[in-house]
């Protein structure tokens, strides 16, 4: 866990714009419905599932989200979990 994020409140702009990068890759991960802080970073549930977001790719997209290469989005859009209504 990174200490510095242990600390600081997540904002939500960050989570959006996290999820419009993904969106791009597949819009099937739906649009921002709420989250919750886990051990990790947060789980954000979606219109249509459930993703991972780990403390430090919210930190590299709050700080330098151009530091975020496209294989680490394409490694959050496999994990995106499609929720079975």
């Amino acid at each position: 866990m990174l200490p510095y994020l242990c600390r600081m409140q997540i904002a939500v702009y960050v989570i959006y714009e996290l999820l419009i990068r993904l969106q791009e890759l597949n819009p099937a991960v739906g649009e921002y419905i709420s989250h919750k802080k886990t051990d990790d970073g947060i789980l954000v549930r979606s219109s249509t599932g459930v993703i991972a977001m780990p403390e430090d790719i919210l930190f590299r997209q709050f700080n330098d989200p151009a530091t975020i290469s496209q294989h680490e989005v394409l490694g959050l859009q496999a994990g995106f979990k499609l929720s079975v209504a």
